[in-house]
């Protein structure tokens, strides 16, 4: 009796540790193999998004530079050109050299101006730029090692190419812009991602070919088949792999997609850990608690040996009291006994516990055991145990949360009575055969009901446990939640589903692609408005749907909204061009966005047939046009006409007025004082009446033909006509501003009529209805500009007049002839009061 209890608590401590290695190593070392695979996967894809956007970049910058050179004419030179190749190098620390190679491959212009006038008529840069853009891998330096050496320049060892020919009108090559990207910036952005060395842990990444051929980095001796296998093209998920010096590495492969066919390369990224390294603080975590609970173990169990009674003496209660708690010592439950015991031990006097060392060392021994326990209780995810029967031995904290019940409801129960899932056998005594017949462990995902009946998703880690002699004695599970993960992809699922409903029941037009322009989504209202079936373009080219004459060009401007940071442009942005099935064109309003999938660019774009309101718009520009040209000819028919009466009033009208009261003052002569006085008074009216009649003529003629318009230009008319109008209404002042220098300006006859009219017909307007207390007239501009300006402080117009009015049409006057002329005509109220009209031409060029 005294020897089993002097080993009781080193065996209660050996249990425990056991319990605790083991869920250590389920559940820390699987979380740390978790996290390493997660770490390398991120640092990966951040490593080959980095390439590929420092990619993108410099094929962007030399695609805008190509632009540049195109507009330096032929004959500027070198110099506009290397300025040009200058500011960019200078602009980036990964370009090495730019340069600018004429026809005949000769270098023309270069960067800190090497290499010039060398031939490199047979470099692989020219050769494949002469076609198109074109981007190399990474190669030694060649031309460019003694140029810079001889510079006294850092001199990068490997060098990428990249090149487009740039063209003229005709098409012809005009020359080919060639660039060297620093082969040292790859290894500057992997230290970059991956940081700090004494962060690493062993992480690393690696640029490589097919054929784990290393271009950057370092990559573990993997075997060629067995990463071929693991690592098919296009795989992204981490693995864990072996190398062939038997180490374990979380591995993944990334490929470097630029999004742009034209820059193709075989690159791809290689990330990896060696395990050992991630897994050190579970390896840390399990070598402390051998040593110490070894250590424990043996001290506690020598220690036994010696002092059995003076360890039992003051717990002999203790044990006693436990064994009549537990009425079947048989189905003694581990957790169940250490409570017991720990209360016991509280409950003891506080002599009992200060007596000889083993007293002392044997209460510890129970309060570490007690720690131990309380570790897994709080450990964050469901863990239990079972016995050989399915009897429920062990239950922590986190299992009474995630399922409802707790501990002391259901230790020392079947599992089956409380633990409910929907199982995908019909007996569940058929998977705790397939259990007992298998050695394990097992990873599976059952669909659990909670104590409340609440559903829920878990994933089971189900594993053995066996005595020190080997034989079972229960197992142990694990248990992950993943009610909201699946919650989560159920909603995705619904939102999908939602989305997809909408698209097809759509009015518009909903057709995406890739980046490349191929459909990938042609919806039912596509399909109506092109007439053509969505089966027959999955996978065809966007340009089917365009007229010929605008494919040349659209993967171009495909391309460019796809490289750009622009993600959408709202409908009716642009305006483009469809071809229906039948060979009809149509008239559409487009709006597009593009959005990044798995690091796939998709480009979706949403049409709406316009064709008719298109048809009816040009109608209506036509019948505007027509209009204008008969407004325009109508005045001209004025002037002829106004010309022709002013002449008529002028040499007819007026020669005879003149000519009758020259009469009358020679008839009045020659009577002399002899008339009578009846006949002397008459004279005298007859002569008020002519020289009033030859007055109404001179202002008919002022009116019909303004006054100095046709031989001193448009400011010396306004101001005769201010002068006219100031004596008509002397009471209100009227200024007239002419900006300097135009008081000899000309400009076409018959803008200048029509400005000069439309001021007319404002300072009328002004003088008999607005009851202004002063008109200011601006006339500002230049040879090609007209801007008039009249304004007063009157009464004002309200704005729903300033289109004209029933029955009076000296508002569409002025606007007919702005019209004519193409120039814009503003009547509006000023914010002081008073109204403002306001007329703007410009020559057209």
């Amino acid at each position: 009796m005294h020897r089993w209890w002097s080993l009781l608590p080193a065996v209660i401590a050996a249990v425990l540790l056991g319990l605790l290695i083991v869920a250590t190593e389920r559940i820390v070392a699987d979380e740390l193999t978790r996290r390493s695979l997660g770490r390398v996967e991120q640092f990966a894809t951040i490593y080959a998004d980095q390439i590929a956007r420092l990619l993108s970049q410099r094929a962007s910058e030399m695609a805008l530079l190509a632009r540049t050179v195109d507009k330096v004419p032929e004959r500027a030179g070198a110099d506009p050109v290397r300025d040009e190749l200058q500011r960019l190098k200078d602009s980036s620390t990964s370009i090495v050299w730019l340069g600018w190679v004429d026809p005949e491959g000769m270098v023309v212009a270069g960067s800190d101006r090497l290499l010039e006038g060398l031939s490199i008529a047979t470099r692989p840069v020219y050769l494949n730029g002469r076609a198109g853009r074109w981007f190399g891998s990474l190669h030694p330096s060649v031309a460019l090692k003694a140029a810079l050496e001889r510079k006294g320049q850092s001199m990068s060892y490997e060098l990428a190419d990249l090149a487009l020919p740039v063209r003229r009108a005709d098409g012809s090559l005009r020359g080919v812009l060639a660039m060297h990207i620093d082969g040292r910036v790859l290894e500057q952005i992997r230290h970059r991602v991956l940081g700090p060395v004494d962060d690493r842990r062993t992480m690393d990444l690696a640029l490589v070919t097919p054929g784990l051929q290393t271009l950057v980095g370092r990559v573990p001796s993997f075997a060629a088949d067995d990463w071929a296998r693991r690592m098919p093209d296009g795989a992204h998920q981490p693995v864990v792999m072996r190398a062939r010096d038997g180490v374990d590495y979380a591995a993944t492969h990334s490929k470097v997609e630029t999004g742009d066919p034209e820059l193709a390369h075989d690159w791809s990224v290689v990330g990896h850990q060696d395990l050992r390294a991630a897994l050190e603080p579970a390896s840390e975590m399990e070598r402390l608690l051998l040593v110490w609970g070894g250590l424990a173990a043996l001290v506690l169990g020598g220690l036994g040996a010696w002092a059995t009674r003076q360890l039992t003496r003051p717990y002999v209660q203790v044990f006693d009291a436990v064994a009549e708690r537990l009425a079947d010592p048989g189905r003694v439950r581990p957790a169940e006994s250490l409570d017991a015991m720990l209360e016991q031990v509280r409950r003891l006097p506080a002599s009992a516990l200060a007596g000889s060392p083993s007293d002392r060392l044997l209460a510890q021994v129970l309060h570490d055991a007690g720690r131990i326990k309380v570790m897994l209780d709080l450990l964050p995810a469901p863990v239990y145990l079972v016995d050989n029967d399915y009897r429920l031995v062990y239950w922590n904290h986190s299992a009474a949360e995630v399922f409802g019940w707790r501990g002391e409801d259901v230790l020392g129960q079947p599992l089956a009575h409380f633990l409910k899932w929907t199982d995908p056998y019909e007996d569940k005594r058929q998977r705790m055969a397939m259990l007992e017949s298998q050695e394990g462990p097992w990873a599976f995902e059952i669909h659990a009901q909670r104590r409340d009946g609440i559903d829920i998703w878990g994933e089971w880690r189900v594993s053995r446990l066996r005595d020190m002699d080997g034989s079972l004695v229960g197992m142990m599970a694990q248990v992950r939640d993943l009610t909201a993960e699946r919650e989560a992809r159920q909603r995705l699922t619904e939102q999908s589903e939602t989305l997809t409903a909408i698209i097809q029941a759509s009015s518009d037009a909903v057709i995406s692609t890739d980046a490349s322009g191929r459909i990938e989504l042609f919806n039912p209202a596509a399909e109506r408005i092109f007439q053509v079936a969505a089966a027959d373009l999955m996978g065809q080219p966007l340009d089917r749907l365009l007229p010929p004459r605008f494919r040349p060009g659209h993967h171009q401007h495909l391309r460019g909204f796809a490289d750009s940071s622009t993600s959408r442009r709202r409908m009716g942005a642009g305006r483009v061009v469809g071809l229906r099935a039948d060979g009809a064109e149509l008239e559409l309003e487009a709006s597009i966005s593009q959005v990044t999938v798995r690091g796939r660019k998709v480009l979706t774009a949403i049409l709406r047939d316009v064709t008719e309101r298109v048809l009816a718009e040009r109608r209506q520009a036509q019948y505007q046009l027509e209009l204008s040209e008969l407004t325009y000819q109508l005045m001209e028919q004025e002037k002829q006409t106004t010309r022709r009466l002013a002449q008529i009033l002028h040499d007819r009208l007026g020669q005879t007025l003149t000519a009758l009261r020259l009469s009358l003052d020679a008839l009045g002569g020659t009577l002399g004082d002899g008339l009578p006085a009846a006949a002397a008074q008459r004279m005298a009216k007859l002569d008020a009446l002519a020289q009033q009649a030859i007055h109404e003529v001179r202002q008919a003629m002022m009116e019909l033909r303004p006054p100095l318009l046709e031989d001193n230009g448009l400011a010396a008319a306004l101001e005769t006509e201010c002068h006219t109008r100031q004596a008509e209404a002397p009471s209100v002042p009227l200024h007239l501003r002419v900006q300097p220098g135009l008081e000899t300006l000309r400009w076409p006859a018959d803008v200048e009529h029509a400005v000069f009219m439309v001021a007319r017909e404002a300072l009328v307007n002004a003088i008999q209805h607005a009851q202004a207390r002063q008109i200011e007239v601006r006339l500002d501009g230049d040879a090609q500009h007209i801007h008039l300006e009249v304004a007063d402080d009157g009464v004002g117009m309200p704005l729903a007049l300033s289109q004209g009015r029933p029955g009076h049409l000296g508002m569409v006057g002025m606007r007919e002839r702005a019209l004519a002329i193409g120039a814009a005509l503003v009547v509006e109220p000023q914010a002081a009061g008073g109204t403002l009209v306001r007329l703007d031409w410009e020559l057209l060029p």
